[in-house]
């Protein structure tokens, strides 16, 4: 796309946002002018953009049938105030969503691909993983991406160097990058046993700060092992102290190592003197609830627990933010996961669908989408473009300091699959029916067995 109507795609679309409410007149004006345009331009464009203000002339027509996961209970509605803002401009442009259940999103999907019946897909990045060799039906991004006249845009999406690592083909355009496991801490328990939020800095202070605000089994300092599915809880801290599922080469296991073991029983541990509630007591739904009552000082889980928090009739009184884990033995580690859109090779009318791709992702859509979801944004440009205005400000808070520790899954297709078995595993260790050298051998073996399949 030549620059003159990129750059008319960046200015409705921050005029959209203005109108919208997303972002603030200071924010519009800044937008408009880190485009190039000049003060007189810029103060002419912020006096037309009214409510219902549209750019003309729009020659785009057709069908856009996007197949996505639900993020939060108002999924749809959340897709059709993206696709209301497109057609502002598009008119001519229908779209329809379709909700794949996560359990299933990767048999969904396959089928989907086969049959031609969606154009556009989310997916995460433990998908994109065991697709990127192959493609599986999504369409080879790669030139559009890499076109000269969309390398400003391209700048501005996060994590280009992990998805490359995954195969020489880019087949989708960042959305999000969602943190598998955050601590949300409950700050006036924090407070009341004598710590400040700095506790999450060393191991020592945290078990000490987490060991005084257990109360019996009214409190408990830290709840974990309530992951939707375990995922990312565990591995974590395997990678904190040091350890992968393979080595660098993907030759071979190196997980089981002295180091990971003692992670996996520092976590035990938690279970065996009471500071975590027992197996079962709590689960992914009804977790956040026991936080908001006090039952959980401190709850361990994916990071959309900040929209479900908030979406509750009556959210926490109490001051909390969202931290990340303390370092390991080797480092810190923030494990997440990047969110695409991809566009299937079947669809009938990719010209359209890449202008969709990068209207989804843009900066005030894409922000706008993951400031209401939960999640945090793949643009760098997120913060000026509204994110933190519409979902928590904890979130926006602790952008950076997730972003800075940041680690992805491993560049091997059965990823995922070892991940989901490694933390049943795992689980088995946290409810005392194996030992935490057991656990950590029996994960060995899966990575053994499924990259020797």
């Amino acid at each position: 796309m030549p620059m003159n109507l990129e750059r008319d795609h960046r200015t409705s679309a921050l005029a959209d946002a203005f109108a919208a409410g997303r972002i603030s007149r200071r924010t519009f004006v800044a937008g408009l002018l880190a485009l190039g345009l000049t003060p007189a331009v810029a103060g002419a464009i912020l006096a037309d953009a009214t409510p219902g203000a549209a750019a003309q002339g729009s020659d785009l027509k057709g069908d856009m049938r996007f197949m996505i996961g639900p993020w939060t209970d108002q999924e749809i509605d959340h897709q059709k105030t993206i696709a209301a803002a497109f057609n502002k401009l598009h008119p001519n442009v229908n779209f329809s969503f379709k909700l794949y259940s996560w359990e299933t999103a990767s048999t969904e999907i396959d089928a989907s691909l086969a049959e031609g019946a969606h154009d556009i897909y989310y997916f995460g990045e433990g998908d994109y993983v065991s697709r990127a060799k192959q493609q599986n039906g999504f369409e080879d991004l790669t030139s559009r991406i890499n076109d000269p006249a969309f390398a400003a845009e391209k700048a501005k999406y996060l994590y280009w160097d992990r998805l490359a690592a995954y195969g020489p083909k880019l087949m989708g355009l960042p959305i999000c990058w969602h943190v598998e496991d955050a601590l949300f801490v409950n700050m006036d328990m924090v407070k009341a046993a004598g710590f400040d939020e700095t506790f999450v800095d060393k191991w020592d202070t945290f078990v000490d700060c987490v060991t005084k605000m257990t109360k019996s089994t009214d409190t408990y300092g830290l709840g974990i092992g309530m992951q939707l599915g375990g995922y990312g809880e565990w591995y974590q801290r395997a990678r904190a102290a040091g350890g992968r599922y393979l080595t660098e080469d993907l030759s071979k296991p190196a997980i089981n190592t002295p180091q990971v073991v003692e992670a996996t029983q520092q976590l035990v541990d938690f279970f065996k003197k009471g500071i975590a509630p027992p197996q079962g007591t709590y689960d992914y739904n009804t977790a956040p609830d026991a936080f908001i009552a006090g039952k959980l000082a401190i709850y361990s889980s994916d990071l959309t627990i900040a929209a479900v928090l908030l979406g509750k009739p009556k959210p926490p009184t109490f001051e909390w933010k969202v931290l990340p884990y303390p370092p390991g033995s080797a480092t810190r580690v923030n494990f997440n996961d990047i969110g695409l859109y991809a566009m299937s090779s079947k669809t009938p009318d990719k010209d359209l669908a890449w202008e969709a791709l990068k209207w989804w992702t843009n900066g005030p859509e894409g922000a706008y989408w993951t400031d209401v979801s939960g999640t945090y944004s793949a643009r760098k440009d997120a913060l000026e473009n509204g994110y933190g205005t519409k979902g928590a400000p904890q979130l926006a808070a602790s952008f950076d300091q997730f972003q800075k520790f940041s680690v992805g899954p491993e560049p091997f297709a059965q990823f995922g699959t070892v991940e989901s078995q490694a933390e049943a595993q795992a689980a088995r260790a946290y409810s005392g029916e194996i030992s935490a050298e057991e656990a950590v051998q029996n994960i060995e073996q899966i990575v053994n067995q499924e990259i020797s399949s």
